[in-house]
């Protein structure tokens, strides 16, 4: 998927709730989990540390981060 950048990185339960907000807001995400790529190496503990990240198109990057600060500023509150 190399038209799609990497807008947040967090937990996954927090990646999930990001994802959540920007396609109720119009823009084509999904989430990677890190610790997919963690399972052959055997290091399946550092799952909680390494969390997971949402990918949006390339062209919908300004408009995510616009609302992923939104979103962000609002749960800090």
């Amino acid at each position: 998927m190399k038209d799609f950048l990497e807008i947040y990185s967090g937990s996954t339960v927090d990646a999930g709730f990001v994802k959540k907000y920007l396609e109720e807001n119009g823009v084509i995400c999904y989430v990677e989990n890190k610790h997919d790529a963690t399972i052959t190496a055997n290091w399946s503990e550092i799952k909680s540390v390494i969390g997971s990240s949402v990918l949006v198109k390339s062209n919908d990057f300004e408009k995510a981060e616009n609302l992923v600060k939104k979103y962000l500023n609002s749960s800090d509150s």
